[in-house]
């Protein structure tokens, strides 16, 4: 939906697309999927002038990469140092850790539910188990750190 808007809107889909991209391509996946939600970041980042961001990601790449896409890799790196390698739409307070792995939305700061195994988090999950690694169980945040003293005694 966002890849449709028109109009005066479109720069702010632009800026919630590359958001979104920057959170899933930090979650816990396997290497194969990470690698694409990366690679779709970067494109997204790009395109909404986060260079800093892109440069960094692309980066990661490249010291993965085969040979064979290491020039390309590096091409785009010139290209984000080029343009300058600062960010025009990330909030310097965003977190990738603290969203919610099936929703991408703001975690609570009160607390949340996080997988045992790979430690994916969620806001509201009404699964038992963990729809990132599909092996692990769901506990809450606030239950994991264990019982809080009674500050009445």
């Amino acid at each position: 939906r966002l890849q449709k808007v028109q109009g005066p809107s479109a720069i702010s889909a632009k800026d919630e697309m590359a958001r979104l991209s920057r959170h899933l391509g930090s979650l816990p996946l396997l290497a194969k999927h990470r690698i694409n939600c990366i690679r779709t970041a970067i494109k997204r980042n790009m395109d909404v002038q986060n260079y800093a961001y892109s440069k960094q990601m692309l980066e990661l790449l490249l010291s993965k990469a085969p040979p064979s896409k290491q020039d390309e890799l590096r091409s785009l790196v010139d290209m984000c140092v080029q343009r300058g390698l600062s960010n025009k739409s990330i909030d310097p307070l965003e977190d990738p850790s603290q969203f919610c792995a099936a929703t991408l939305s703001r975690l609570s700061t009160i607390g949340y539910d996080v997988c045992d195994l790979c430690g994916a988090k969620f806001s509201a999950l009404s699964t038992p188990g963990c729809i990132i690694c599909g092996m692990g169980s769901i506990k809450r945040s606030d239950a994991l750190a264990g019982p809080v003293p009674s500050p009445f005694g």
